[in-house]
């Protein structure tokens, strides 16, 4: 009989710990089935870049286009469509104007006033012919680009006009053979201050590569992902000089959990593997009031501890987000986005 109560106790324990354990996953987990979806074109595109600031959605899209989408009158104004641009791989805002950037054969930005879209001014620069642009950032007036390797080494450039004129950065950096940068949300790449300038990489190795001197010298640490083609870090973001997040995968086995996510305490030096990983492949990853959010081809999830743990936050094929603070917004196929309630 003692033994039968024990039995009994321990059941009711396991049933009680496995009841509360489902109440807290169902209050966490987001369903994307009841968040708003939003189309804001009707042509066959989506998008890999993505801003929200005010009541503007501004998209950059397969297709080459660029789209504004206005929240309040739920209206989309096509600003470009360019047979010059194959795909927009990320896009900035930079003190009122709008720059939108062209991986491929051939690197080519373009930059518009983002009320008026009235001028475009198409940028192109002897300097990334010939290159694979990966994504680009601003810190005030002050912008880094990288493109993937060209003759063993990266393609770095820094700009002080907001992207009217662009020219290599001082240092070079050699890359290893079969590494290189993901062009998948444009998350590659950090200014954090007007001096310091640092991106990820992927394929046959994962680094996180820095500059704290404007892009004179450059250091690299090793992020202990998985290897491969497809394989590898894409998207980074530090919260401050010392915290910082990283997340990918294998794109080409999105369901694969195989060291996917990262985070680091001391400015990069060192990274450790999250304690409860994504759930699968993620290109992008954006930190908003204190949370971080991370997307991929198999959901989004959230992380209230700077990276050490994940939990669910919505399922479906998402490529890249951003905030206003107040919502969510991820990318997903047919031209649209969703638009989610952000945690507490």
């Amino acid at each position: 009989m003692p033994n039968l109560l024990r039995s009994l106790n321990l059941s009711c324990f396991v049933l009680i710990a496995s009841s509360i354990f489902a109440q807290k996953h169902t209050r966490i987990t987001r369903s994307n089935e009841h968040a708003e979806i939003i189309q804001y074109t009707t042509r066959p595109c989506y998008s890999r870049a993505i801003i929200v600031e005010g009541d503007k959605v501004y998209l950059g899209n397969s297709n080459g286009g660029l789209i504004v989408y206005d929240l309040i009158t739920k209206e989309s104004k096509d600003l470009m469509e360019s047979k010059n641009f194959q795909e927009m791989r990320d896009i900035a805002l930079c003190n009122g104007s709008l720059i939108g950037m062209q991986s491929g054969t051939d690197g080519l930005l373009v930059k518009t006033d983002k009320e008026k879209f009235e001028h475009f001014i198409h940028i192109k620069g002897n300097h990334w012919i010939g290159a694979f642009l990966d994504g680009m950032d601003f810190y005030g007036s002050t912008g880094f680009m990288m493109g993937d390797p060209v003759n063993g080494y990266f393609k770095l450039f820094k700009t002080t006009d907001c992207g009217n004129t662009w020219t290599p950065c001082e240092g070079k950096m050699e890359a290893i053979e079969g590494e290189a940068g993901f062009a998948a949300s444009g998350t590659n790449v950090q200014v954090l201050n007007d001096s310091t300038f640092m991106f990820v990489t992927g394929g046959t190795v994962s680094r996180f590569i820095r500059s704290t001197d404007g892009g004179k010298t450059w250091n690299a640490t090793s992020i202990p992902m998985h290897s491969g083609k497809g394989s590898g870090a894409f998207s980074f973001h530090f919260i401050n000089a010392l915290e910082g997040i990283v997340v990918g995968g294998d794109y080409e086995s999105p369901n694969l959990n195989l060291n996917n996510s990262y985070y680091t305490n001391d400015g990069g030096e060192f990274w450790t593997n999250s304690k409860k990983q994504v759930l699968g492949y993620r290109s992008c990853v954006i930190v908003v009031n204190g949370i971080a959010y991370a997307c991929g081809t198999t959901g989004i999830d959230f992380s209230k501890d700077n990276g050490n743990t994940w939990e669910p936050f919505a399922f479906g094929n998402y490529f890249a987000l951003a905030s206003d603070g107040k919502k969510l917004y991820a990318t997903i196929p047919n031209g649209s986005f969703q638009r989610f309630n952000l945690l507490n």
